[in-house]
């Protein structure tokens, strides 16, 4: 049975799909205003997305964990060098074979870490399999277990007799721990472990010892935690501040082997934008101009194409899940903030039938951002109008059948609740439906770390990259 998640795709692309199967069609007659027509929005979305070929993809290693937006970036560095060599080891394969999907991963892993390390404490295989544990547990939201990992990773190399350790050992696994401390909620400590390396940065005289990636993603982390830890009308006029720095740094200092990192920092400084605007409206009840937000966002876009023909699958995925990300978020901005232009919808719906657009069959990207991408599309048809096709959108908005686990997925699923409530609202006879979902959403919020409670669904868009994710 095809996933109905596809089948959305395919509609909105042009081809046919019911969303209204669950009502009459009388009922749905009477629930819609005698003018009402979906033929406007349907056609909007439903002009053919440019067809993306895949026949270059298959050239180069394929990426061994599949593309997502957790990964902390250790596959480059710490397990390819020794693939080979672990996977001899059948604990590996399977757990390769299934990663990072079942707690047997998780079994099989622990228990290669165990081998590697009874012969070769700190070797080359035991720090690769350590990585893939930290990698496996990232994914799957076991963030204190991650944690734990990463720091046994660190003293293993430490205390090892072996004096093997990848290039940048020291930055890649403070940028680990930091991503994942931040992701969990813990800002300050994330903070912490950024200015670690950003203090080896010496802005006078334009050097630093590592990498300029590994200096931008730490710049990256600093800013996302100050952001995190906002809390003040202070905080809230400085805490755009250090995602300029990184803009900055990295126009002084670009990336050789691709434009991406580029675009996460600019992608990163125009939510930062939108959320300063959220904020200010929230508390002083300030109406700000979202155009810094869309402009930043914009220029991010102009940076996330790559050479499909010289590429990677590795590559390309994060090039998608980029441009997938920035297309939903300008389109979330325009529909919101710039309804006094006339051509606001039809505009928010070009960028999110793009968007859209890299979640098909043959999407080459993780779902973390699906959800929010569905709610951005659904709130389209919602402001069209086309209150049943909106319905059916959020229905698959909150499908959480593989849906990867995560605090920054589960803030997009508290705002699809929000949506399809508020349609509800506005549907005659749905009170209660509206109620139950807005209980649900209430019910996320409250599962929520709690330094990420009450942030917005912006937030979730948020991306703390690591080197790893755009290198191969």
């Amino acid at each position: 049975m095809i996933d109905t998640q596809m089948q959305i795709i395919k509609m909105i692309r042009g081809r046919v799909f019911d969303f209204s199967l669950s009502l009459s069609s009388s009922r749905r007659s009477s629930l819609l205003p005698p003018k009402w027509t979906s033929t406007v929005m349907d056609q909007k979305f439903a002009q053919k997305a440019p067809i993306r070929t895949f026949s270059s993809v298959s050239e180069g290693p394929k990426p061994l964990l599949g593309f997502s937006t957790n990964s902390l970036g250790f596959e480059r560095s710490f397990v390819r060098p020794v693939l080979a060599s672990i996977r001899q080891l059948p604990e590996v394969e399977n757990a390769l074979n299934q990663f990072p999907l079942s707690i047997s991963t998780l079994d099989n892993l622990k228990r290669a870490s165990d081998v590697f390390a009874s012969f070769d404490k700190g070797g080359r295989e035991h720090l690769a399999v350590q990585a893939l544990l930290a990698e496996c547990q990232q994914r799957m939201a076991l963030y204190e277990e991650a944690i734990t990992t990463i720091e046994e990773l660190r003293n293993s190399s430490i205390t090892s007799e072996n004096t093997y350790a990848p290039t940048n050992f020291e930055e890649e696994t403070i940028l680990a721990l930091a991503k994942v401390r931040w992701t969990m909620g813990d800002f300050h400590e994330s903070q912490v472990l950024c200015e670690k390396i950003v203090s080896t940065y010496n802005d006078l005289e334009e050097t630093f010892p590592s990498t300029n990636l590994h200096i931008a993603s730490a710049m990256t982390g600093k800013a996302l935690s100050q952001l995190g830890a906002m809390k003040s009308m202070d905080d809230a006029y400085s805490v755009r501040d250090f995602f300029r720095v990184a803009i900055k740094f990295l126009e002084r200092h670009p990336p050789s082997e691709n434009t991406l990192p580029y675009a996460a920092v600019l992608s990163n400084g125009g939510l930062a934008e939108a959320i300063y605007n959220i904020y200010l409206e929230k508390n002083n009840d300030v109406s700000v101009p979202i155009n810094p937000a869309l402009r930043l966002l914009f220029q991010g876009l102009q940076k996330t194409a790559v050479r499909e023909s010289s590429s990677n699958i590795q590559i390309l995925a994060a090039s998608r899940a980029l441009e997938a990300s920035i297309q939903a978020n300008l389109a979330w901005g325009v529909l919101n903030y710039e309804k006094d232009r006339s051509d606001h919808l039809s505009k928010a719906s070009d960028y999110a039938k793009k968007a859209l657009g890299f979640y098909d069959s043959e999407s080459i990207i993780g779902k973390e951002g699906l959800s929010w991408v569905l709610s951005v599309v659904a709130s389209c048809y919602h402001q069209a109008d086309s209150v049943v096709t909106a319905e059916g959108i959020f229905k698959s908005a909150i499908n959480k059948k593989n849906m990867p686990p995560g605090i920054l997925t589960m803030l997009q699923l508290r705002e699809a609740y929000n949506g399809y409530s508020n349609l509800c609202i506005q549907w005659e006879n749905r009170e209660k439906d509206a109620g139950n979902l807005k209980k649900d959403a209430e019910a996320i919020e409250k599962d929520l770390p709690l330094n990420w409670q009450g942030k917005s669904g912006i937030h979730g868009s948020l991306w703390f990259w690591t080197p790893g994710e755009y290198l191969y």
